[in-house]
């Protein structure tokens, strides 16, 4: 019998395309002999649709197209189930979900929203946990984690949006303990999305106002000179990790885009070993692989992430610059070196969130008997009640 897997993407998220791009690969790459493969998207309004179209990147070219074709679902718990309902006059059973593979970027999807939804409902699911998508997606308190654990990142100051409209100079001031250049970044953004380069207090607080368009928690970090940006994939749990090769990006820009990153359909390039360049010996790799790990185990991620650095090229400093608990394409391309196909990393996604989902129902979630049977409510104290 196959298991059914629904593939949650989409949603109310400024990376909502970029969730489609990446949750279409992943269902092209899955094992339909293994797997019954349920879309489930998310509109930017927050509504729920499923439909095999969805499979199809060519179809998402018109929206509306798309939704007139496509079923309005939710997901709800039924008995010991979860269930893909039909919305409507007559609701029905869709699906029995046994699974879900959530493929969705940014706020409400890679932040801990949904993934606490999941956790309500009882299902197994794919990837971080509450907790870790949280602080994966928040770079104040990944920043503030990592260096609990003695984890390098850049130096740097944050902020709410409201601080700075009533306490400019205050905020200012605190920014002046950096040096220039500085970059100004949305704290709960990824995709390289509201993100400014500023050499001077005027271009610094122009690139505030931009960040504010996109949340209201700020972040302006340090830049790191001679600098180059590094990728490495982590696999696993807790207990058991293992690291893809590792990624060289070069760019021309000062930092990687989104318009690079997505728009122009940038071409990654993987260099192995020393080959790559001479900067990355062989005891930086191996400390590359150690941060990457510690920092994977530090947020306590599972299933997939992509650790992102900076080094400085000219002292050989290793800085982490952010983990991804939900990487765009799943950081695919970063296994193929290492002889790991598509479809097997997809196959130890799903198994990993099995055995996690198992691990936890050994746990007490809630106790069989009622502790308040014999508290008198009117009272505020225990009765001598007795069964």
């Amino acid at each position: 019998m196959k298991v059914n897997v629904g593939v949650i993407f989409g949603g109310k998220s400024v990376e909502h395309e970029i969730s489609i791009i990446s949750a279409v690969e992943a269902m092209g790459y899955m094992d339909t002999n293994k797997y019954n493969v349920i879309p489930i998207y998310i509109d930017k309004e927050g509504t729920w649709y499923t439909g095999d179209h969805f499979k199809d990147i060519l179809n998402y070219r018109d929206m509306d197209v798309v939704k007139r074709y496509a079923k309005k679902v939710c997901l709800i718990r039924r008995g010991k189930s979860c269930i893909l309902q039909s919305l409507g006059f007559t609701r029905r059973t869709l699906n029995v979900i046994d699974i879900v593979f959530p493929i969705g970027h940014g706020l409400y999807m890679e932040d801990g929203c949904l993934q606490g939804y999941l956790d309500m409902l009882g299902v197994p699911y794919v990837g971080s946990g509450v907790t870790a998508s949280a602080i994966g997606q928040d770079k104040v308190f990944m920043k503030q984690i990592l260096k609990c654990n003695d984890i390098p990142t850049t130096n740097y100051v944050w902020f709410t949006a409201k601080e700075f409209g009533s306490s400019k100079k205050k905020v200012l001031e605190k920014i002046g303990t950096l040096n220039y250049p500085v970059y100004v970044k949305p704290a709960s953004l990824g995709s390289s999305i509201g993100i400014t380069r500023a050499t001077t207090e005027q271009e610094l607080i122009s690139g505030i106002k931009e960040a504010i368009r996109f949340d209201n928690k700020i972040i302006v970090e340090e830049e790191i000179k001679h600098v180059k940006e590094v990728n490495i994939s982590v696999l696993g749990t807790y207990e058991d990790v293992e690291t893809s090769e590792i990624e060289e990006i070069n760019v021309n820009d000062e930092f990687f885009t989104f318009k690079e990153k997505y728009v122009e359909n940038y071409s990654k390039t993987i260099k192995k070993g020393k080959k790559a360049s001479p900067l990355l010996s062989k005891e930086m790799m191996e400390d590359l692989k150690m941060y990457a790990v510690n920092t994977f185990k530090a947020i306590n991620a599972r299933g997939v992430a992509r650790i992102d650095f900076l080094i400085d090229d000219k002292t050989k400093k290793i800085y982490v610059s952010e983990i991804n608990t939900m990487p765009g394409s799943l950081s695919l391309y970063l296994w193929l070196p290492k002889k790991k196909s598509q479809t097997e990393l997809i196959n130890d996604l799903i198994n990993i969130a099995i055995e996690e989902y198992k691990s936890k129902n050994n746990l007490i979630l809630a106790f069989e008997n009622n502790l308040l049977d014999k508290f008198d409510i009117l009272n505020g104290k225990k009765t001598n009640k007795t069964r």
